[in-house]
């Protein structure tokens, strides 16, 4: 399952490595040259709010291998666009089925038992950093040299190559007298209203997620514009996030022995001072590196604890939608720091993003606080 949810998950990075190369061959410059990379994340909010939620109506092996066939289907097509709205339609498209990867997620933590939660989660969403890094650093060099057409038609193959995963290894089971699929949508908004817990999870979580996504969006516009890196060259400082991916795989016991409060606290240190370091350090590759790396791990591991504790504070046949609420606030928060950073860039550099990465981050870090104090932060996230 974490394969699955690492390697699904990574489609919503496949715009930004390959951002440059788009926007040349079709003549879009500016911040227009943004617009796929907004989209493919506002899809990915899109598809965990009309998706995710079904996991509450019906058999997670069937919904998440369909759900790949789809965005297979749809990077195909991007592949072939004729034109940047077409290939931006397709990044909406494929983002909203890669949602699969949070279907996979909620599935995990809602067959874990409550000891494993942590353990559980950290093992899943490092893989996904994992593989949206993987991703992000290897399509640049795949897309040198066969172009962005090509290395869009080789992530489709693989994306498909997922199938026989999904049905050997998703759950079958499917939920006992399911809700009408309107009457889930509908109770959304209740399950939020209904636990105070899991709206200060979802907003730390948000907050800290549009900090790193303001910074990582923009770093191979300015690498490749301010530094003179080539392509290939920029793509490789994704290797900081892959690392943190993997430092949060590697911490996964380490969670449940601490407790939430100390690993939330570690986890939001780690992600506002790669957020200033990263900042600082804007003119260096290496440094941007180091930075991006705390940032990567700071808020993949932070969201081990929130969300976690998030979902065991609804009731487990309100595990979908809950995890709907948590991640579609996170991907929607994602696509408008996108787009507020597309817009800083070329006014203020990258020192502007910084800027703006670093007021979420903070504000990330208060919320944390005010969960600490309020009790939120207990054993429901060992």
């Amino acid at each position: 399952m974490a394969v699955i949810a690492g390697a699904g998950v990574a489609v919503i990075y496949v715009p930004q490595p390959i951002q440059t190369l788009v926007a040349d061959e079709f003549g879009v410059d500016g911040a227009g040259a943004a617009w796929a990379t907004i989209a493919v994340q506002a899809g990915y909010a899109l598809g965990i709010g009309l998706l995710v939620a079904l996991g509450d109506r019906v058999s997670t092996r069937r919904q998440a291998t369909v759900q790949i066939v789809a965005t297979a289907a749809a990077l195909g097509v991007a592949a072939a666009a004729p034109g940047y709205a077409v290939y931006t339609a397709m990044m909406l498209v494929a983002g909203a089925t890669a949602s699969v990867a949070q279907l996979l997620v909620g599935a995990a933590l809602r067959l874990a038992p409550p000891t494993a939660r942590a353990r559980t989660a950290a093992v899943l969403l490092g893989s996904i950093i994992v593989g949206l890094f993987a991703v992000r650093t290897g399509l640049g060099a795949l897309a040198e040299a066969l172009g962005w057409r090509g290395a869009l038609a080789v992530c489709a193959v693989l994306v498909l190559a997922l199938v026989p995963l999904s049905l050997r290894a998703a759950p079958a089971d499917r939920p006992s007298d399911p809700p009408a699929y309107g009457r889930i949508l509908a109770s959304i908004p209740r399950v939020a209203a209904s636990s105070p817990t899991l709206r200060i999870m979802t907003s730390i979580h948000t907050t800290t997620f549009m900090a790193f996504i303001a910074l990582w969006s923009m770093t191979t516009v300015h690498a490749v514009d301010e530094l003179g890196l080539r392509i290939g060259e920029a793509a490789l400082i994704g290797i900081a996030g892959l690392v943190g991916g993997a430092i949060t795989i590697g911490a996964a016991s380490v969670h449940g022995r601490i407790g939430a409060r100390r690993s939330l606290a570690a986890c939001m240190a780690l992600a506002v001072g790669g957020v200033a370091i990263a900042t600082a350090g804007s003119g260096s590759p290496l440094v941007m590196a180091v930075g991006l790396l705390m940032v990567s791990a700071g808020m993949s591991s932070e969201q081990v604890s929130t969300q976690a504790i998030g979902l065991a504070s609804v009731a487990p046949e309100q595990n979908g939608r809950a995890n709907t609420v948590f991640m579609g606030s996170t991907f929607l928060g994602g696509s408008i720091a996108t787009a507020v950073a597309s817009v800083l860039l070329p006014l203020g550099g990258f020192v502007a993003v910084g800027a703006f990465a670093f007021a979420l981050a903070v504000t990330a870090a208060s919320l944390a606080v005010i969960a600490n104090r309020r009790g939120m932060l207990g054993a429901a996230g060992r």
